[in-house]
């Protein structure tokens, strides 16, 4: 059982003041280059359908004051516009300014901040040799996800700076509850520590470098591992070719191992995933064994027919052709907001 879904983004230029602000930058007049991604179901719509309705919905805000195109200019009455105005179901991601945004989805309505930490840690159960057991660092990056209607992105960044400085610039180790600080074992902490400031908490998120983090809502864990591969597919109808840098992310899901602290050793998943890589990378896609296409979607198929019996955890495969444009393969009913915006 799983859902097959495409993800179209664009953007645009706009001014803004927000009224009832506790930053009096915001009062000011200011501008943003705002990122919208859209996430729907492929029963509903197809991929040049889906971004001809967004560009159709973001048009009218393109170089203008939002105080006039809109009840209020914040980013949740911009995003719930731009979704009303969409002809099909959709999942909508704005992000309003660098660091933030919201989701809105149906009824609910997510609040997000991007912020993060730089920190030394081990893994002090790893085998004897394993990288993550010596002595290291990271640049660790954070995703804060609340409910909308309980805290906006100021709201947790306000429950968030006086977690950091307990985390900036330090051995992980040495904190109470971080003994072994795995991403997943840093999320779980994070999540506890924040949920009692921040009402409507629903998850947080933790990357450890650029390709790779964990996720943690409260009761499941989730990883992702990416990847980039530079491949050929079809394109027109005279046996012609485009190209693309593909970013393909592999979520899993599932339970801890106790002992390690982690859900599955982010080289292991990468070890298994090589085989396809390698099958993936400076090919014709729609030439592998098994593909129906060359587009992203039979790719993911693909790649989830051959992975899953080795990685039972795998969960969803996103495949990116670009920032605007992708497939996501969902599976074990994970249809958490894909991370594809950073």
């Amino acid at each position: 059982m799983h859902a097959s879904l495409i993800l179209a983004g664009t953007g645009f230029e706009a001014a803004r003041q927000l009224a009832g602000q506790t930053d009096p930058r915001l009062a000011r007049m200011h501008g943003h280059s705002f990122r919208v991604l859209a996430r729907a179901d492929t029963t509903h719509t197809d991929m040049p359908t889906l971004e001809a309705a967004l560009g159709d919905a973001i048009a009218p805000l393109d170089y203008t004051l939002l105080n006039d195109c809109v009840f209020d200019a914040g980013d949740l009455s911009i995003a719930r516009g731009i979704a009303e105005r969409l002809p099909m179901p959709v999942t909508l991601m704005l992000r309003g300014a660098p660091d933030r945004g919201v989701v809105v989805d149906n009824g609910t309505a997510l609040a997000w901040l991007d912020t993060g930490f730089e920190a030394a840690h081990h893994l002090p159960h790893v085998p004897a040799g394993h990288k993550c057991g010596r002595l290291h660092g990271h640049g660790f990056g954070v995703r804060l996800v609340a409910d909308a209607q309980a805290a906006d992105a100021s709201a947790i960044e306000r429950a968030w700076l006086p977690l950091r400085a307990r985390l900036h610039h330090r051995y992980l180790n040495d904190i109470e509850g971080l003994a072994n600080p795995t991403s997943e074992v840093l999320a779980a902490w994070l999540f506890g520590q924040l949920a009692p400031a921040l009402p409507g908490l629903k998850w947080v998120e933790v990357r450890e470098t650029h390709t790779a983090g964990s996720q943690f809502d409260g009761k499941v864990f989730r990883i992702w591992k990416e990847q980039r591969f530079e491949s050929a597919t079809p394109f027109g109808e005279n046996g012609q070719y485009t190209g693309h840098s593909y970013l393909i992310r592999l979520m899993l899901s599932g339970d801890l191992d106790r002992t390690m602290g982690w859900l599955l050793d982010f080289g292991d998943v990468k070890d298994r995933f090589k085989p396809l890589y390698r099958q993936l990378d400076h090919n014709p896609l729609d030439k592998l064994a098994g593909v129906r296409d060359g587009h992203s979607a039979s790719v993911a198929e693909w790649v989830h027919a051959h992975l899953s019996p080795l990685v039972p955890e795998l969960s969803r495969i996103d495949i990116m052709e670009n920032d605007d444009r992708g497939a996501s393969l969902t599976f074990r009913h994970d249809m958490h907001w894909p991370l594809v915006q950073r």
